[in-house]
């Protein structure tokens, strides 16, 4: 089957695996070398194996944030995209995040593909709460709220026993003043949900710099 009607026939698809390709290609040689020659003239892009898109229908996309953060969501399932990413969005990191970060229940992964890097963090099945639902193309999307991102990015870094300090705190660079008092109420849930006395420090602290 040519490349013009596999496109024509997967368009309103944002990405497809090889299981829907073979429904429009019986041969599975045929299939497999088909895919090894788009791939190899950068017409497809393999999101992770056996996963795809065409990259014609990215570069047509005018919302590629959007799109890049629904491919997050698929990669990984479940998960939402937090931490560096979105903290990047409300200004609070000073440099750019340089991959889509998201958290899951499953293990840790990462992926490598020539649209970026995709990193996945674990967290306990009780804090995987926090995101907001927005769609893309009438497909959802999970993204954790500013508060839940801050969270995410303050937990993963100290869950190992490194002490919450107001040296440890300023290392971060984070700019605290893009958080109101709406978002540290919330932030404070999420540390009263981990249950350890540990932590009553570190909301201290992280008062100071809000208010």
């Amino acid at each position: 089957m040519k490349l013009e009607t596999i496109k024509n026939k997967t368009d309103k698809l944002l990405l497809f695996d090889k299981k829907s390709l073979k429904m429009l290609e019986k041969d599975d040689n045929a299939l497999n070398s088909n895919i090894k020659y788009w791939l190899k003239n950068s017409d497809l892009i393999a999101l992770k194996k056996g996963i795809y898109i065409f990259k014609e229908r990215y570069n047509q996309e005018s919302k590629k944030d959007d799109y890049l953060e629904y491919i997050a969501n698929q990669l990984i399932q479940p998960s939402y995209v937090s931490l560096e990413y979105v903290m990047a969005k409300y200004q609070l990191l000073s440099e750019p995040a340089r991959a889509i970060t998201s958290i899951t229940v499953k293990n840790p992964r990462e992926f490598y593909n020539s649209l970026g890097v995709w990193r996945y963090y674990s967290l306990p099945i009780k804090l995987f709460v926090g995101y907001k639902i927005k769609y893309f193309q009438g497909q959802p999307i999970a993204e954790a709220t500013k508060a839940k991102a801050v969270f995410d990015f303050l937990y993963l870094r100290f869950r190992r026993g490194v002490k919450a300090n107001r040296q440890n705190i300023d290392d971060l660079r984070l700019n605290w003043e893009n958080l109101n008092k709406q978002d540290l109420k919330e932030l404070n849930f999420y540390f009263e949900l981990i249950g350890q006395k540990r932590y009553e420090y570190f909301k201290k602290l992280i008062t100071e710099y809000v208010n």
